[in-house]
C-alpha cells in the first residue's frame, strides 16, 4: 500500500466486535486497545461511551450475528477505554491551542518544528497517545531512536529532531508530564518524514516559478498512522525516495565523501593535478597516467603513457557532460575542470555541500516522476527525454541570460507548433524592438506584422513613436529566419517559457550557453518531435514537411511530464556522476538556507 494514500476503517466497535474472540478473555490487552487501533476509528466513534451501546444495539436490531454484539461485560470495557482516550486527545489539541509553537518538559521549552502538521494529526487521527501507553513509555520509540540515528545519512542532523531528548528515554519506562512527551515524540516523527519528503528549505525561496506539490501534511500524518497500525513505524520513513534512483546515488556518494572514502575515479582530488601541457589522441606523455587516473580508465596494452581511443572516448564523454568543447584535446579549460576547478559554465568535485543541496533539490520533486518525461537541467545545457531508465532522447541547449534567467518549474507538453510564427514578448519588446521599430519599422516589413484588434498590416505603417503604439504587438511569420526556428514545443505556463528550434546553430558549439530570453532553444528539434509522435501517425517525412511551411500547424501530443531543474550535481542512469556550473549563482544561497533550516 502506498503510504501517502489515506488510511480508513471501521469504527472501534465493529473491530472489536469482529474479533469477537478477543473479548472472551478476562483481561483486555489495554495496548492493543488504545495504541495498536487503526488510525480513524475515531472517524466514526461517537465521543459518549453510550452512544456505543446504542450503535451496538442498532446493529443487533438490523439482523446482526450474535458474534457481532457485545455483553454487558464487554460494553463496560470500553466505556472504561474512551474515558481516556478522549480526555487524552482533548488535551493534547487544548496544549497545542493554548501554546502552538513550543512546549515545556521537566523545565526546559522545546520549540515545536511542525506545529500545524502535529495538530492536523491530532485533529484527524484522532489517536489518545502514539508512543505512550497511561505513563509508560512504548517500544516504537526505539524505531524512532534508529529513524533519527540514520538521519545524517540524508544529510539531515538528528538534533533537528529532539534528539538529544529523546535519546535519553527509555522503552518501557515511566513518565510523568506524558502530553509534551508525546507532542515532541509526534513532531520529531513528522518532521522528519516531512525533510525526507519534501526537502527542508522552501524551493520558492531560491526558485520562485517552482510549483511542484509536495506531499501533504494529511499525508504524512497518514504514514505514521499506518505504522502504529502494522506496528512498523520505520518501513514508511525508510522507503521515501527509495524509488528514485538519482537520489540514491547522490546519498551513496556523499556518505562516502562525509566517511572520508574515495569518490568515483572521475572527481577524485587525490590523485596529481595535470600538468599545462596539451594532451592529444596518439600522443605519448607521462601525464597521460595522470588523466587516466582522473577519468578510471586503466591502460590498454599495459602502456599507461598512451592516449589511446578508449580514453580519447572517456575524454569526450567527459566535455559534452561538462559543457565543454567536445574535441578529446585535454588543454585549457578541460584541464581546469579535471583539476578540480570551478567554473562558470564548467564542473567541479563533487563536495559533501554540493551532494547536499542536490540531494535537497531531488526531494522537492514528486515521488513517482512518471515513466515517461522530459528533464530540462538548466545549468547543464542539456535536454533528455527518459522513458524508464533509458535517455531516448538528448540534445544541447540555450539557456536564459543570467539577466533572463530560465525559471524551474514542472508542467506537461501538450502542443508541437509546425512552422510557427513568433509573436515578440512585451518584454522584448520594450527592451530589444521598440527603437529598432522606430528608428527603421521599414527593416521590419516582410518578416513581421504588426497587429493590433486583429488588424494586420505592415509595420512600416504605424507610428511607433505614438502613444498608440502601446496596443500592437509584432508577429515574425514563419520561414528560416524566424526566431523560434521551424518548430516549438508548449507546455502552456504563466512564465511563457517553451522549448524551440533556433536559426543560430552557432550558438550550440559555445561551452557557457546561458545566451536566450528564458526560453530553451534545441540543437536538434527535429529529432524531438519525431520521439515525441512516432506512435501518432507522423512519419519523419511528414513532420519535415510541416516544419517548412509557409503557415503554423498546431499538432496535439501525449501529454508528457515536463521538469526545469536547476541541478549543478546529478548522475546519470549509468551511475556517473555529472558536475555542471552554477550559472545563475544558486548553489550558495541555497546552501546558506539549507544550514540555517537545519537548526
Amino acid at each position: 500500500m502506498n503510504v501517502f494514500s489515506r488510511y480508513r476503517t471501521a469504527s472501534v466497535f465493529a473491530l472489536l466486535a469482529v474479533s469477537g474472540a478477543a473479548f472472551t478473555q478476562e483481561a483486555v490487552d489495554e495496548e492493543a486497545v488504545f495504541d495498536d487501533a487503526p488510525p480513524s476509528l475515531a472517524d466514526n466513534l461517537p465521543p459518549d461511551p453510550s452512544a456505543a451501546t446504542s450503535e451496538l444495539s442498532e446493529m443487533a436490531a438490523d439482523g446482526a450475528t450474535p458474534q457481532e454484539t457485545m455483553t454487558q461485560a464487554h460494553q463496560s470495557i470500553i466505556s472504561e477505554a474512551m474515558r481516556p482516550f478522549n480526555s487524552r486527545r482533548i488535551e493534547l489539541i487544548e496544549t497545542l491551542a493554548l501554546n502552538p509553537t513550543e512546549v515545556a518538559y521537566r523545565g526546559q521549552i522545546y520549540p515545536l518544528k511542525n506545529p500545524q502538521r502535529l495538530r492536523l494529526f491530532y485533529e484527524n487521527e484522532q489517536y489518545p497517545t502514539v508512543w505512550t501507553q497511561e505513563n509508560n513509555l512504548l517500544e516504537r520509540v526505539d524505531g524512532l531512536k534508529r529513524l533519527i540515528a540514520d538521519a545524517p545519512q540524508d544529510a539531515l542532523p538528528p538534533a533537528r529532531y529532539h534528539s538529544a531528548l529523546i535519546n535519553n528515554l527509555q522503552a518501557g519506562a515511566q513518565y510523568d508530564d506524558i502530553v509534551p512527551l508525546e507532542l515532541l515524540l509526534t513532531d520529531a516523527y513528522l518532521t522528519l518524514a516531512g525533510d525526507l519528503a519534501n526537502g527542508l528549505v522552501n524551493p520558492r525561496k531560491t526558485h520562485p516559478e517552482w510549483n511542484a506539490e509536495g506531499v501533504s501534511d494529511e499525508a504524512l500524518g497518514d504514514m505514521l498512522a499506518q505504522g502504529v497500525v502494522s506496528g512498523d513505524i520505520e518501513t514508511a520513513i525508510r522507503t521515501i525516495n527509495d524509488g528514485n534512483p538519482r537520489y540514491q546515488a547522490l546519498k551513496q556518494r556523499y556518505n562516502a565523501v562525509i566517511g572520508n572514502a574515495i569518490l568515483t575515479p572521475t572527481n577524485s582530488s587525490n590523485s596529481a593535478p595535470l600538468p599545462k601541457v596539451t594532451l592529444r589522441p596518439g600522443m605519448n606523455h607521462e601525464a597521460v597516467a595522470i588523466l587516466r587516473d582522473k577519468l578510471g580508465i586503466p591502460a590498454e596494452g599495459g602502456d599507461p603513457f598512451y592516449y589511446d581511443d578508449t580514453l580519447a572516448d572517456a575524454v569526450l564523454t567527459y566535455q559534452q557532460s561538462h559543457g565543454l568543447k567536445a574535441d578529446g584535446i585535454v588543454s585549457g579549460k578541460t584541464r581546469s575542470m579535471l583539476n578540480g576547478g570551478n567554473k562558470s559554465g564548467g564542473a567541479r568535485n563533487a563536495s559533501a555541500d554540493s551532494l547536499m543541496i542536490n540531494m535537497e533539490r531531488l526531494r522537492w520533486l514528486p515521488q513517482d516522476m512518471g515513466e515517461t518525461y522530459v528533464l530540462v537541467n538548466i545549468p547543464s545545457y542539456y535536454v533528455k527525454m527518459y522513458r524508464g531508465n533509458e535517455i531516448v532522447y538528448e540534445t544541447k541547449a540555450v539557456m536564459g541570460r543570467r539577466d533572463r534567467q530560465t525559471p524551474a518549474f514542472t508542467n506537461h507538453l501538450r502542443h508541437i507548433v509546425m512552422s510557427p510564427s513568433w509573436t515578440v514578448p512585451p518584454t522584448i519588446m520594450k527592451k530589444d524592438k521598440i527603437n529598432k521599430l522606430r528608428s527603421n519599422p521599414a527593416a521590419f516589413d516582410g518578416s513581421f506584422d504588426a497587429v493590433v484588434g486583429g488588424r494586420v498590416m505592415r509595420p512600416s505603417a504605424v507610428n511607433w513613436g505614438s502613444p498608440a503604439a502601446v496596443h500592437y504587438t509584432l508577429r515574425q511569420k514563419p520561414g528560416a529566419r524566424n526566431a523560434l526556428g521551424k518548430v516549438k514545443f508548449l507546455f502552456p505556463n504563466k512564465h511563457a517559457i517553451y522549448l524551440h528550434d533556433t536559426p543560430s546553430k552557432g550558438l550550440f558549439s559555445r561551452s557557457d550557453r546561458a545566451l536566450s530570453s528564458g526560453c530553451v532553444r534545441l540543437q536538434k528539434p527535429e529529432e524531438f518531435a519525431n520521439v515525441l509522435l512516432n506512435n501518432n501517425g507522423w512519419s519523419s517525412e511528414r513532420i519535415k514537411k510541416a516544419m517548412n511551411q509557409s503557415k503554423e500547424q498546431w499538432v496535439n501530443t501525449p501529454e508528457t511530464p515536463i521538469y526545469l531543474v536547476y541541478w549543478t550535481t546529478w548522475t546519470e542512469p549509468d551511475g556517473r556522476l555529472q558536475t555542471a556550473g552554477d550559472i545563475y549563482g544558486k548553489d550558495n544561497i541555497l546552501l546558506q538556507q539549507y544550514k540555517k533550516a537545519l537548526n
